[in-house]
């Protein structure tokens, strides 16, 4: 019995065994391997000893890691690992191929002084040929004077080794008592030697409104960043000068600087310095003035930056050839993690910062895509990481732009982790607060122990991989790529370690061994590659701020530059690395020396390493450039001189839950020729307490203002929308206002709308009595002919009741009953269609005649509510919609603009939504939901939206924001953790689920509403440039005269709650037409129409000339006029 048992358990084991490796050749090889310590022979590990002395408390920058940097430093074209160390020695590691590596560091003399080293550079600094290594240091000592930089100067091979002497001191670069990041060289002043950009950051904190202009005002060379140029004198003797603030360059105590990025970024041939600062104050986007001289430009050319910014890349990733910029934050992408993080909105705290001179932040990744130079010379960005998909990477720090799979696009690899999340709100709440009042009640006051430090929970986190879709969006590769190991990792480098022809992986971590992923994509890509070494000449070697563009065969481009500091404190390889894809050669290729110079390179094959020099290149003259746009801004010499002034309201105050204001809906805008003279004018609406203003357009193809302005005297309401049309019949303009806003209450005056008559000559007269009675806040509006009796009629749109979202106000169809001169509407809602009283929010509305019988049918759409058609039997209006194709059409609509699009003789629709830049997502299957109610039985409602993440819907309000709405609830979730899983359902009982009211939102795109005929509408979403941000405005014309009709849109939307940010991604984008229903979109770059801010209309009107104006208007800004040069 007992052989016949064992001999069973021989063959279980056997089965089991069969089965491991059928199933292990079953699953797809990653594109990464992990490699171990055993087959590297890198056992590196960044160790972080806490004690009472060394802690968190003591030094807040203590689980920020350190840095790593890759080089050939034994010129054996193998490239070789340097590890910086916080608390031990520094490690190098020689590169004897295949994944072999020797740990060289005590016979190399790279140990380091002893100090808490952080980042590290990699650069040739003396011109010899060799890489050097410059490690930063940074931490807490009693002797500030012990942190000192060290420059490791390569001095060549000996006995296999290569060998490395410390001059920092003796080039001026030990930067003694400085707390420094990272170090970037680069030829700033283009002289052929390297200067050094040195980023530091400050080891003291500071209340942000105490002090805060003498602070900034007061030079900290400790605490500010720095640069140093490179004054070689005449006996080539190295030595640095501290060239910080002739330069320009910002420096003061309130920098934590945690990444600098060196790029050309406004391509004029001069390098640029993008840094990033940790807590409230801003970054800093330095453009060279090619004089050496830096201009800060960051509120110029971004409109928002992340919040806590620790690393950052800057690289082309949507192959456009101009370098984009991405910064790393630490929103989680669950949302567990997300709900304990948050805490409040602070609206008040966000503006007061806004005040004291800080910029508009907020905590997620950033990817800034760069839609290059406006007509002012200033760079412009698009902020788009949430429609890319890469905002939500949690606690991170390096961010990668390379091509790891080889298809000729650039991926994204982000580090994550951290040793101890002291955000955790339930630990700052109530553990903090408990140790705090434990410790008073033994009289001391010292409650910051390593005891307290020890509850702080710890972050292991996967990083992240992303792929590049092609599409400016990225895929989640982390777990199919092989890289979902849970760590706490900080800095990482990429370089192509076997000289396979991709790019691996080294990461860095606190309390383990460092990470050497092995890139795969030679061998199941199929993918090709071409590498290029770059030789400068001069004392830049190495080529550092050279930039290459590759064409291949099927004309796709790819841009890179050579800056080796990337990420995290932490320097990648020197080589650039093309993937190419399935194309067997690189058709082109030219590099752009740093001192201007050019190499062109055609032909060369797939596969190949090649090594380019300087000095054997010519200097052939680069192609004239073609600066002609489409579009011109002509706003300070057109005459209009108007900007709208918002007043003084937070919607917040009354209303905790609301996602948005809806006090800033302004202004007006509309046209006409109202004095008839030919030429088309001008009305834009103000805020309550500014009047709005008529302009006249002159001759000479300016506008000046009307002499009169009858409006000034109902200033006391918010003029949200207007509209020109003969309201009398007699054959000229006259003037249609809505009033809405938040501010006043519902019944308030201020919410009447006003009619302004026109006699002929542009001079206007408030028609009183013209209207009955609509003392509710409204939006939208339309004209048109609906009982076909000769005469034009109105719909007024309800937006909402004021103090009670999202409950819609009333609208109102308006019968046009005047006779003899005298101005008089009926509402006839009821008698019409009693639908549309309360049909919803409606910001949007037209009147067309889809099926030719002279009885134009209404379009009406809204915020969370479907697109609603009302098809027009004889003057009676009916909702048609379900029948018509719109029944799953519920978004938060914004515009409506209806024209003949596709050209085939009927009318279809441009709709304007909130577009895919958002935190919040829905479609479908998985749709927003908004559930309304008195929740608390306290006779105000209460609305709970929700959306899904992750696969499952949950609450967007934190849980601070839904007990200050619902303080009921605040014993039920007293902590953070126990709030954080939590859905609508475990929330409230199933009886008060069961009778609120639910509003749901499952298309956020903008697109064309496509008429097919017979009443029904096909919806195409516009493609993914359009959803940037909200569309509030269309307009469809054939703007660059090829006879095809094009779409204009802009948008915006910066009255979004604190939490969400500012929707101000948009500059307005050209969708060029080809009619078959697809549009190609001309980014500003080419077109030359950059509209941003928070555009609520435009118009388009001649001028004397014939040529084409836009006329824009803006909430809280000046209008924009820009000029069509097509013709």
């Amino acid at each position: 019995m007992y052989i016949q048992q064992s001999h069973m358990r021989k063959l279980f084991l056997h089965i089991i065994f069969l089965i491991a490796i059928v199933v292990a050749h079953a699953q797809p090889k990653p594109l990464f391997s992990l490699l171990n310590s055993k087959q590297t022979g890198i056992n590196f590990t960044n160790t972080i000893k806490e004690d009472d002395s060394l802690n968190v408390f003591r030094y807040e920058y203590l689980y920020n890691g350190a840095g790593v940097g890759v080089g050939d430093f034994n010129s054996d074209g193998l490239t070789d690992i340097f590890f910086a160390s916080n608390t031990s020695s520094n490690k190098l590691y020689l590169n004897k191929g295949h994944f072999s590596f020797e740990d060289i560091t005590k016979k190399s003399g790279v140990e380091g002084n002893g100090t808490w080293s952080t980042g590290v550079s990699i650069a040739d600094v003396n011109g010899d040929r060799l890489p050097d290594i410059y490690v930063c240091h940074s931490g807490k000592f009693k002797d500030s004077n012990r942190l000192c930089n060290e420059l490791y100067i390569n001095e060549g091979v000996q006995d296999g080794v290569p060998h490395f002497k410390n001059v920092a001191k003796q080039y001026g670069l030990d930067a003694p008592g400085t707390q420094s990041t990272q170090a970037a060289f680069f030829d700033y002043d283009k002289d052929g030697d390297l200067d050094m950009f040195l980023l530091n950051h400050s080891n003291h904190t500071y209340n942000p409104f105490l002090n805060t202009k003498k602070i900034r005002a007061t030079p900290d060379f400790h605490f500010g960043n720095r640069l140093f140029r490179n004054d070689r004198d005449a006996q080539g003797n190295i030595h640095f000068t501290d060239v910080t603030l002739q330069a320009g360059i910002i420096n003061n105590a309130l920098n934590f600087g945690l990444s600098v990025t060196i790029s050309d970024i406004n391509k004029d041939g001069w390098p640029d310095i993008y840094t990033t600062s940790d807590y409230t104050e801003r970054d800093c986007f330095y453009l060279n003035n090619h004089n050496g001289t830096f201009t800060e430009s960051l509120e110029k050319s971004f409109t928002h930056i992340s919040k806590y910014a620790m690393g950052a890349d800057v690289a082309d990733y949507n192959n456009d050839g101009r370098p984009d910029v991405f910064t790393l934050d630490m929103l989680p992408e669950d949302n567990h993690r997300q709900k304990l993080l948050k805490g409040p909105d602070e609206y008040d705290q966000y503006h007061l910062l806004l005040d004291s001179g800080y910029y508009h932040q907020q905590m997620r990744n950033m990817l800034q895509l760069n839609e290059g130079v406006d007509e002012q010379g200033n760079i412009r960005f698009s902020e788009i990481g949430q429609l890319a998909g890469v905002s939500n990477t949690d606690w991170s720090w390096a961010g990668l732009l390379a091509d790891f799979d080889n298809d000729g696009w650039k991926d994204l690899f982000i580090s994550n982790g951290y040793l101890r999340d002291y955000t955790d709100m339930d630990f700052l709440k109530y553990t903090v607060a408990d140790a705090q009042a434990a410790a008073l009640k033994k009289g001391n006051f010292n409650f910051q122990t390593l005891d307290l430090v020890k509850q702080m929970p710890s972050n292991k986190l996967s990083n992240y991989i992303f792929q590049n879709a092609h599409n400016i969006t990225f895929k989640n590769k982390t777990a199919d790529w092989g890289l979902n190991k849970l760590t706490v990792s900080n800095a990482a480098a990429y370089a192509d370690l076997d000289n396979d022809g991709d790019l691996d992986l080294i990461v860095c971590n606190n309390n383990e061994p460092a990470l050497i992923y092995q890139n795969n994509a030679n061998e199941l890509t199929g993918n090709h590659y071409i590498k290029l070494l770059l030789y400068g000449a001069g004392l830049n070697t190495k080529a550092i701020g050279a930039k290459v563009t590759l064409i291949t065969a099927d004309s796709s481009l790819q841009y890179q530059e050579s800056f080796p500091v990337r990420g995290y404190e932490s320097s990648v390889s020197e080589e650039l690395l093309f993937g190419i894809g399935k194309n067997k050669a690189a058709a082109h290729i030219t590099i752009t020396w740093p001192d201007g110079s050019l190499t062109q390179l055609q032909n060369i094959a797939a596969d190949t390493t090649v090594t380019i020099k300087q000095e054997d290149t010519g200097k052939p003259p680069l192609p004239a450039m073609n600066n002609k746009h489409l579009f011109t801004d002509v706003s300070a010499s057109s005459g209009i001189h108007f900007t709208h002034k918002e007043n003084d309201f937070i919607d917040f105050k009354a209303e905790v839950l609301l996602p948005y204001q809806l006090s800033k809906l302004g202004p007006a805008l509309a046209k006409a020729d109202v004095n008839g003279d030919g030429l088309e004018d001008v009305y834009i609406g103000g805020a309550i307490g500014e009047p709005g203003v008529l302009y006249f357009q002159n001759k000479n193809n300016t506008f000046s203002l009307a002499p009169l302005q009858p409006w000034a005297a109902d200033s006391a309401s918010e003029q949200v929308n207007a509209l020109f049309f003969d309201a009398d019949k007699d054959g000229d303009n006259d003037l249609y206002v809505v009033s809405g806003g938040n501010e006043y209450d519902d019944g308030s005056p201020e919410y009447g709308d006003n009619v302004y008559i026109n006699d002929g000559k542009g001079n206007f007269t408030k028609a009183l009595n013209a209207l009955p009675a609509m003392l509710s806040s409204k939006l939208a509006i339309a004209s048109g002919d609906f009982d076909n009796d000769g005469d034009i009629d109105l719909f007024i749109g309800g937006r909402g009741v004021p103090g009670s979202f999202p409950l819609p106000s009333n609208s109102y169809l308006l019968r046009n009953d005047s006779q003899n001169g005298i101005v008089h509407f009926t509402d006839v809602t009821e008698g019409v269609c009693p639908a549309l009283r309360k049909a919803g929010m409606i910001t949007a509305a037209a009147f067309t005649d889809l099926n030719g019988d002279q009885y134009p049918e209404l379009i009406i759409a809204g915020d969370w509510m479907p697109v609603l058609l009302f098809q027009n039997n004889k003057g009676l209006l009916q909702d048609i919609s379900a029948n018509a194709g719109l029944q799953n059409s519920s978004g938060m609509w914004a515009s409506v603009t209806p024209a003949d699009v596709d050209g085939d003789g009927d009318t279809d629709f441009v709709l304007g939504n909130c577009g895919y830049n958002n935190q919040f997502s829905a479609n479908e299957e998985k749709p927003m939901t908004m559930y309304v109610a008195d929740f608390d039985d306290n006779g105000v409602i209460d609305p709970i939206i929700c959306y899904y993440i992750q696969g499952k819907s949950y609450p967007m309000a934190s849980r601070d924001e839904l007990l200050d709405e619902i303080t009921s609830l605040k014993k039920k979730y007293i902590h953070y953790k126990d709030y954080a899983d939590a859905t609508i359902n475990d929330i409230f009982p199933k009886n008060k689920i069961d009778d609120a009211t639910i509003y749901s939102c499952n298309q956020l795109a903008s697109g064309i509403l496509y008429n097919n005929g017979k009443m029904h509408f096909t919806f195409e979403p516009l493609p993914l440039q359009a959803q940037f941000s909200r569309v509030s405005s269309a307009i469809v014309n054939d703007f660059d005269g090829d006879g095809k009709k094009d779409v204009l849109v802009s948008g915006n939307f910066n009255a979004y709650r604190v939490q969400l940010g500012q929707s101000d991604a948009s500059l307005g984008l050209l969708l060029k037409g080809n009619n078959s229903n697809n549009f190609t979109p001309i980014d500003p770059a080419q077109s030359g129409c950059y509209m941003d801010g928070d555009v609520r209309n435009m118009v388009m009107l001649k001028n004397a000339t014939g040529e084409k104006l836009i006329v824009v208007a803006k909430n809280n800004s000046a209008v924009q006029v820009l000029k069509c040069v097509s013709e």
